[in-house]
């Protein structure tokens, strides 16, 4: 059962413990996805144990995001800002999307698991106020195309140390614009070609 793989790994980093929260963030996010299209509807509802949640965290062997102040772009239903936050919740984390009523279902997602400093934010990246420049020790994205005006703004985003971290799998043409990269190869069976891509400001 992909279930099981993903309790699996949750105890292959010692995270064991937050699989009842993650159990419960399944049960919302198919309750949230049934009225607002979250992510795919044509995904058999095990499988988001694997293709969603286990690659939302495949990087936590790499990364430790405790105490980082992390903006998750394109979050669709929160991914993977919301695993990362159920597994760090030192951490404070924001959802960004521009499609309000998507961020409207994530926001009760957010509540219904009582997290704490994790926050949703409706807008396109480039429109984000001056008020956000240069507050985020961490920008993750899991599903854009990083195209140069995404780049532009992601560096104004971060702090002077922060860094930008793409999921990537065989199409890696839009972090040649990058110069600071580090890759890290996560594939797992489940999953598939899976790379993690980090970008030093």
């Amino acid at each position: 059962m992909k279930k099981e793989i993903f309790r699996n790994y949750l105890k292959k980093i010692s995270k064991e413990k937050k699989m009842e929260l993650f159990q419960k963030y399944h049960q919302f996010l198919l309750e949230e996805n049934a009225m607002i299209n979250l992510v795919s509807r044509k995904t058999n509802p095990e499988d988001f144990w694997t293709i969603h949640f286990l690659d939302s965290i495949l990087l936590t062997e790499h990364f430790d995001f405790s105490n980082k102040k992390i903006l998750d772009f394109g979050t669709g239903g929160g991914l993977p800002g919301i695993p990362l936050k159920i597994l760090y919740p030192n951490a404070e984390v924001y959802l960004l999307d521009s499609r309000q009523k998507k961020m409207q279902s994530v926001e009760k997602i957010i509540k219904k698991l009582d997290l704490k400093r994790c926050f949703t934010i409706v807008s396109r990246l480039e429109d984000m106020d001056e008020e956000w420049l240069k507050s985020f020790d961490v920008i993750v994205c899991r599903s854009v195309k990083i195209l140069p005006k995404f780049k532009k703004w992601m560096l104004k985003l971060l702090k002077d140390d922060g860094e930008i971290i793409l999921y990537k799998s065989k199409k890696m043409d839009d972090v040649e614009q990058f110069t600071k990269v580090e890759i890290f190869n996560v594939s797992h069976p489940e999953i598939g070609e899976r790379k993690i891509v980090r970008i030093r400001k």
